[in-house]
């Protein structure tokens, strides 16, 4: 076994799914936060598509996604240590990700303080695990932290297909009954997830708690 591979944590995500919903309450008070059925169903669609190009593991999912925000100790141990490991971060776009939730800016910090590998040749200074996919409009500009990041864009897809996802995001083809499109373009983040995974390796990082993590988007923010 190499010295790579020794490294790779077995049980460790594929990819991680980060989305906009609301901060838990202080104090871990009132009811946990359950992911609403559009992001569950994006979800669902690219662990089944992940699992077909890679192959499925016994016993768990390649995904990892937060399904409650009852907060507390444990669950911020939970999703620090699956935000710390897994191979691809894929963010879902929308304003309310961007200035609406901490916890969103920092899963991102953790993600991209992680040193990405080539797993065989030289190192491809612009790539990124990151894959921030456009979950509904966005029409302010992109702060910094997202700016330096590629959108992803879908590839090898008829222009009004690639047209249709600019303009109404993931969640707004749902919405509009546009089901071809979604699922094409969903397909089309599996195999970038695949590609990803296949090419690079996110070297882990574990940290104690989220006190040192950037709680926004902004430059100068913490």
């Amino acid at each position: 076994m190499t010295e790579a591979a020794e490294r790779e944590d077995p049980a460790a995500p594929v990819f991680f799914l980060s989305y906009w919903r609301p901060d838990p309450p202080a104090f871990g008070a009132g009811p946990p936060r359950e992911a609403n059925r559009f992001v569950m169903r994006f979800f669902d669609d690219l662990t089944e598509d992940v699992n077909n190009l890679i192959g499925s593991v016994p016993g768990r999912d390649p995904g990892f996604l937060d399904v409650t925000r009852g907060g507390g100790e444990l669950w911020e141990r939970r999703l620090l240590h699956a935000a710390g490991t897994c191979q691809v971060f894929i963010c879902l776009l929308s304003s309310p990700y961007l200035s609406g939730s901490e916890w969103c800016a920092r899963e991102w910090d953790l993600f991209s303080r992680r040193q990405v590998v080539p797993r065989q040749g030289p190192a491809v200074h612009d790539e990124s695990a990151i894959v921030p996919v456009l979950w509904t409009p966005l029409t302010d500009p992109l702060p910094p932290a997202v700016a330096g990041v590629n959108l992803f864009m879908p590839t090898r897809l008829r222009d009004d297909f690639r047209a249709d996802y600019q303009a109404e995001g993931l969640l707004g083809l749902l919405r509009t009954g546009k089901e071809p499109i979604y699922q094409a373009i969903v397909w089309r983040i599996a195999q970038h997830v695949e590609r990803v995974r296949r090419h690079f390796r996110v070297e882990p990082l574990h940290v104690p708690g989220p006190g040192d993590l950037r709680t926004t988007f902004e430059r100068g923010g913490r």
